[in-house]
């Protein structure tokens, strides 16, 4: 079914997440019941079973035989009394199923998910090399979480598997603490109604999320343990609109939220280490810096772009914006620049130094119309001077930003609807995935354009 929104997406780091086949689905018990059931329908077939399970079955199939026989009472010219007897190559049900039972008793060699699995062989293996991603949408029926893995020589996808979520979810982040004890693969979600959930992505079946943040853990049925109350902080008062984890310790996670506050949290500790309120209207969008561990950068729906140290939290830098805030990125490329897209279809650069020193009109280094509507997400790449901007338009495309005067040298229709966000993989940083009615991956390096342009890598596939 095609997605109604595909809200967000997140890589996840490579080698990061083994999945755990569901616990009991595939226990030794079911091969011993096997062939329980085959040694007492084997033994009641020929006659001479003396256990009780044997007797039962043997009584079964006579009951079952003389039931038939009064069915087919009137039916003599199809001779239904001698069907037992017709030749070895027919179909008949008790001749397959003596010829057939044993094979039950044995296991495909080249399944791994249990005798009775329909999934491919090593579904549950995710490789060390494999690219896998994250995210979250809404379609017709239900809100979930889906972890997906491209595999790049095919140039193709799937979901791995898939949750549920109890409400709409506006942001996905991935984490490697989630307060467990032990380092795993987890995904942080801010969701319409308030809560900032986090799931276990190596469990492939989840009955409920490990926890949500500034919420006390629930006591199990029956235990005389309280619940945990060490947060001294309660989550947001709105919906969770943006998140993002630290670079340098993945158990601090800051989130933007429509009460117009931005928190960082100790996800180990389900903590809130401090709330931020220099923005008066909802905060979009929240960015740590790449080099620079304290450092935080935040954008909100009152044109306001604002960076701060979390160390001095009442001494935020703010600069204003041309529109209401969709994205900020920090350049990988100009450690002292970063960008924003707005509502108004613009992308704006601005020199932060600058707006430290106050000289807020100098800080601006260029700003272009992206798009008519709605730029929803801007990405730059390892390849130098390389953008990647898309839209409500539908539109994605690649600017050259050779001397701070970015040109549009490529635009897609990726005949996804309207696009509401874009992440670049990491691991390939050619492959841009987008979310729009559903997941849309676009490998820069399939365009000849692109790589005359940019001196893309050449051993990449092109598309079919």
């Amino acid at each position: 079914m095609a997605k109604v929104a595909v809200t967000s997406v997140c890589w996840v780091p490579k080698g990061r997440c083994k999945p755990r086949a569901p616990e009991g689905d595939y226990a030794d018990g079911d091969d011993d019941e096997m062939k329980d059931a085959h040694a007492a329908f084997t033994s009641g077939g020929g006659g001479g079973g003396s256990s009780a399970a044997a007797s039962s079955t043997a009584e079964a199939i006579a009951d079952a035989r003389a039931a038939a026989k009064a069915i087919t009472h009137g039916l003599e010219e199809f001779d239904m009394e001698n069907y037992d007897d017709e030749p070895e190559d027919s179909m008949q049900f008790f001749s397959t199923l003596d010829t057939d039972a044993p094979l039950l008793l044995s296991k495909d060699p080249n399944m791994k998910d249990g005798p009775d699995s329909e999934s491919e062989p090593e579904f549950y293996e995710i490789g060390p090399d494999d690219h896998v991603f994250m995210t979250v949408s809404c379609d017709e029926e239900a809100c979930n979480l889906e972890l997906m893995v491209y595999v790049e020589e095919e140039d193709s996808m799937y979901v791995h598997h898939d949750v549920v979520l109890g409400a709409y979810p506006l942001c996905v982040e991935w984490i490697s603490e989630a307060g467990t004890g032990t380092s795993g693969s987890f995904a942080a979600i801010g969701l319409i109604d308030h809560s900032i959930q986090l799931w276990d992505l190596e469990d492939v079946e989840p009955l409920e999320p490990l926890r949500a943040l500034g919420i006390a853990k629930k006591a199990k049925k029956g235990s005389k343990k309280k619940p945990s109350q060490g947060t001294g902080a309660k989550a947001h008062d709105g919906p969770v609109l943006c998140l993002h984890g630290s670079a340098f310790n993945r158990n601090v996670l800051a989130s933007g939220s429509a009460d117009e506050t931005l928190k960082v949290w100790d996800v180990r500790e389900n903590k809130c280490v401090h709330t931020y309120n220099h923005h008066k209207d909802k905060v979009q969008c929240a960015r740590w810096h790449p080099t620079e561990q304290a450092v935080l950068l935040s954008a909100s729906f009152d044109r306001q772009l604002g960076m701060l140290d979390v160390r001095q939290p009442n001494q935020a830098a703010m600069c204003q914006l041309p529109g209401e805030a969709e994205c900020v990125i920090w350049s990988r490329h100009a450690p002292f620049e970063c960008l924003a897209s707005v509502d108004n279809g613009g992308v704006v650069c601005y020199d932060v130094r600058k707006i430290v020193g106050k000289d807020v009109k100098g800080a601006r280094l260029w700003d272009i119309p992206a798009h008519d509507v709605a730029c929803t997400s801007v990405q730059d790449c390892p390849t130098p001077n390389l953008l990647v901007t898309c839209g409500m338009d539908g539109h994605a495309k690649v600017w050259n930003n050779t001397n701070n005067k970015p040109m549009c040298v490529f635009d897609k229709d990726l005949q996804a609807g309207p696009l509401f966000t874009c992440q670049s993989d990491p691991d390939a940083p050619a492959v841009y995935c987008f979310g729009g009615k559903c997941p849309v991956m676009w490998d820069l390096a399939s365009e000849s354009v692109l790589i005359s342009a940019f001196n893309l890598p050449l051993d990449v596939k092109p598309p079919a």
